[in-house]
């Protein structure tokens, strides 16, 4: 992940929640991705290293446990950074410049000079940080098979060049349920519509009873229509939360009496916040846990980038070898 800033539920229940399970049917490394964050955001660096601790911080709470797996900051292993240059010795421009994403970003951060070396051939650090580990698998979402695509036509020319030293990486498709914002759209922090996933508890309760739900309902005993009928307008936000943090029951039965006029919204949106408040306390309560010690962090990123760094200049002696520069 890219320390940009506070992790929302969307990262938890995107990446971070699978992770945590992987973790125990695995040989993991997750890392935080401080190169990747200056590819859009090396204007301004000056909470680089705020963010570092907090997203480390983030993981911990959540349920990483550096017994269980590696974590580790990605540019405290510079391998990554010689291998993307190898791997761009081979990488044909235009294989990145149609990259779906590369376009996207040019649109809509526009307003940010992305049309950069480092931003065109991020997708090349990406590989490298992929096949540094001789990754095999990599958990990811739909969304982003393009991009693992690209990974794979890297493995695939290096080999055909030089021998076959890298597997060609595979997507481990994990559950990736939609998290809507407060207001309905994708949550996203630029957006402004995020909720973090360490609240306050009177953060929680003024984000939650803010929630968007159905706009066609202009009294109690007006139908509901919890779930989307189409994308535009979205369904309702709370309902959706409902889906992600209450039972199958529950959800079943507050379906029903939404559609038929029983509930009012904001009933509703209490009875979330109610299921919202325990999850959110034990977290708090575990990242402060950590954040007590000053050294937990910085020696998990220390221990972890020794751990990485072992096969990681295991792989770079033979790519140097298969290459003919030894």
């Amino acid at each position: 992940m890219r320390p940009t800033g506070r992790l929302h539920l969307g990262n938890y229940w995107g990446a971070l929640r699978n992770w945590v399970a992987l973790q125990n049917q695995q040989q993991c490394y997750f890392f935080i991705a401080d190169w990747h964050m200056l590819t859009t955001g090396y204007e301004d660096t000056s909470k680089l290293q705020d963010n570092i601790r907090e997203m480390a911080l983030d993981w911990l709470a959540a349920g990483l446990d550096p017994n269980k797996c590696v974590i580790f900051k990605q540019s405290d292993v510079p391998e990554h950074v010689e291998l993307a240059f190898l791997f761009s010795m081979i990488t044909p421009i235009a294989l990145l410049e149609n990259n779906p994403t590369y376009k996207d970003q040019l649109q809509e951060l526009s307003n940010v000079h992305i049309r950069t070396h480092g931003f065109l051939g991020y997708p090349v650090l990406q590989a490298a940080d992929i096949l540094l580990y001789r990754g095999s698998q990599v958990p990811i979402g739909h969304d982003q098979l393009p991009h693992l695509e690209l990974s794979r036509e890297i493995a695939r020319k290096f080999n055909a060049l030089y021998g076959e030293l890298f597997p060609e990486p595979q997507p481990l498709l994990t559950p990736t349920p939609k998290v809507p914002g407060l207001d309905g759209r994708k949550m996203s922090k630029s957006y402004g519509n995020a909720l973090d996933i360490y609240e306050t508890a009177e953060a929680l309760k003024t984000k939650t009873l803010s929630m968007y739900t159905d706009p066609t309902r202009k009294r109690t005993s007006d139908p509901g229509h919890p779930e989307p009928c189409t994308e535009n307008p979205p369904g309702c936000t709370v309902f959706a939360f409902h889906k992600l943090y209450a039972s199958a029951e529950f959800v079943s039965q507050r379906k029903t009496v939404c559609e038929a006029g029983q509930i009012g919204c904001m009933a509703c949106k209490k009875d979330l916040l109610t299921e919202l408040e325990p999850p959110f306390a034990e977290f708090r309560q575990a990242r402060e846990r950590f954040a007590k010690d000053a050294k937990v962090v910085a020696d998990m990123l220390v221990d972890g980038a020794r751990k990485a760094a072992v096969v990681a200049r295991s792989t770079m002696g033979d790519v140097r070898r298969a290459m003919r520069l030894r």
